[in-house]
């Protein structure tokens, strides 16, 4: 038993859909100041991001104190990914003006791609305090506190950055980058919340949420990838593949489109063609470890074990405490006769996660293939504690009873086995035939 992923992506507000700060300092700044802040604040916008920083050296020679002019030109340097010279104009910025809201959001940007998510939500929670419109401050807060498990704390900040991005009079529309009639802020919004919603398992307002973000943003590629899942979920494979073709024609780049398109593809059959799209996904992002599993998954099920058994290194290197990674590389070790390593990844599997009713059950079949019955035994009992519907369990310990010469209790196993599950008829008659036959050869 495999464990594939669908890749479901929050994103944060990057820096590319930020607002420059509108010139809130005027009417303090020489007239030339204002000309040279207001053609950077085109240039920007344009992308170009040189003569942009270039017109803000010009402000902040002819009027130091502009906070907007620093604040600017530490946008434009996020921008061209030089964050040590944006954090000390940004710095500056708040400096001259501590109540400057698009200077601590931008910080907390920088923060937040440090991983240094403490800090940054302190940052966001300044910008909110002293701009309680901000829209994307809204929705950057509430991916941190996703991330850290605080599923109605994020709800509750992407509902105030559906309802501020959505209200056109919160957006500073005097300088940003967004040039099209699409509203990217509240895409990433309506976005994020689908995610929180799916993994609630409210699939129809998931799907309702990433049509809003497409209907927000037509160019959010991962709204398109978020929303084949929740198609895929529901059955639309057709639907789901139409979503990740437009998404990678969006973004090509996009590993997780590529992953859950592999998946849709594996779904269907077509496993070399799974297997070239999980491959494309890890080349495009080395640390996707979703991607991963995945094909490795399929590896395994194409029967080349020992390079199933190499991708699942590299997630265990990747993830240490993921203990999908672990019980993968143990079906995959216990396949190609790797008992004694199957069970140490089955007990790490374990120790993650105790109450994996099917770890068990594997292990103990490790356990019973490498001689150790009174081990297996125990595992299959464990496993029917934690899940007494767990048919592959009584499956199991039905075949270690036959193999005590126990007929009676592993009738009773495998009756109760066909209860829980009928489909399992075919697989339950062959490995049954065949331990009656081993048995048979061994008297």
């Amino acid at each position: 038993m495999l464990s594939r992923q669908i890749i479901m992506k929050l994103v944060a507000a990057a820096a590319l859909a930020l607002a420059f700060a509108a010139c809130a300092a005027q009417a303090q700044s020489p007239l030339a100041a204002q000309d040279h802040q207001k053609r950077g604040l085109a240039l920007g916008q344009s992308g170009e991001l040189d003569l942009a920083i270039a017109e803000f050296d010009k402000a902040i020679e002819l009027s130091p104190r502009l906070a907007d002019a620093w604040c600017n030109r530490g946008i434009a340097y996020i921008s061209k990914g030089d964050p040590d010279r944006a954090m000390a104009d940004l710095n500056q910025a708040i400096a001259l003006d501590p109540r400057h809201s698009m200077a601590h959001y931008n910080r907390g940007v920088i923060l937040q791609s440090r991983g240094e998510a403490d800090k940054a939500m302190a940052e966001f929670n300044r910008a909110i305090e002293f701009n309680h419109r901000f829209a994307e401050a809204y929705t950057n807060r509430g991916k941190i506190r996703y991330d850290r498990g605080d599923v109605d704390g994020a709800l509750a900040d992407y509902d105030k950055a559906i309802k501020y991005g959505a209200d056109s009079s919160a957006r500073r529309s005097s300088g940003s980058y967004l040039v099209s009639a699409s509203n990217p802020v509240l895409g990433m919004a309506y976005n994020n919340r689908g995610v929180v919603y799916r993994d609630k398992g409210d699939m129809k307002r998931a799907l309702a949420d990433f049509g809003r973000a497409i209907e927000a943003a037509p160019r959010l590629a991962m709204a398109y990838s978020n929303r084949s899942t929740v198609l895929l979920h529901g059955g639309d494979a057709r639907g789901a593949t139409a979503d990740l073709d437009r998404a990678l024609m969006l973004d090509p780049q996009l590993s997780e489109a590529w992953n859950n398109r592999g998946l849709i593809r594996c779904g269907a059959g077509d496993t070399d063609a799974a297997l070239d799209d999980f491959d494309r996904a890890i080349e495009l992002d080395p640390r996707n470890f979703e991607a991963r599993l995945n094909r490795g998954s399929v590896l395994h099920d194409k029967g080349r074990f020992e390079e199933a058994v190499a991708e699942f290194d590299q997630i265990t290197r990747l993830t240490p405490r993921d203990k999908r990674a672990w019980f993968n590389r143990g079906n995959s070790r216990q396949s190609k006769g790797d008992y004694a390593g199957a069970i140490s990844d089955y007990t790490r599997s374990i120790e993650l996660d105790p109450r994996q009713a099917i770890a068990y059950s594997n292990r103990g079949n490790a356990r019973r293939a490498s001689g150790d019955l009174a081990g297996a035994m125990s595992d299959y009992d464990q496993a029917l504690i934690l899940d007494p519907c767990c048919a592959l369990a009584f499956l199991n310990r039905g075949l270690g009873y036959l193999q005590q010469g126990r007929e009676a209790e592993a009738q009773r196993d495998f009756d109760q086995c066909l209860n829980i599950d009928p489909t399992l008829r075919p697989e339950l008659e062959a490995v049954v035939g065949e331990a009656r036959r081993r048995l048979r050869s061994l008297r």
